[in-house]
């Protein structure tokens, strides 16, 4: 069974600018995206300020989303390249 994605506006406007230019670097997310539809838990989980969240690692950037397990929900929060993602 697969889970539903859902964008935040940031998660959007951090995607719309990093993919403008790098087609390769929106076909990559896009992957990693559908594979988080299938199983949510690939991603690290991540501690201290951000704990409750997870991190999933894309070549040199990170999708950070949460999981709502009762509604079946991943949630995209950001995407940075990993220097700017925490």
């Amino acid at each position: 069974m697969t889970w539903t994605i859902v964008t935040k506006e940031e998660f959007e406007r951090q995607f719309r600018d990093l993919t403008k230019k790098d087609k390769p670097l929106a076909e990559r997310l896009a992957k990693a995206i559908l594979k988080l539809e299938e199983n949510p838990y690939l991603g690290k989980p991540l501690s201290y300020d951000l704990s409750g969240l997870r991190s999933l690692r894309v070549g040199k950037y990170r999708i950070i989303y949460e999981i709502n397990e009762n509604e079946r929900k991943v949630i995209l929060l950001a995407v940075a390249h990993r220097k700017k993602s925490y």
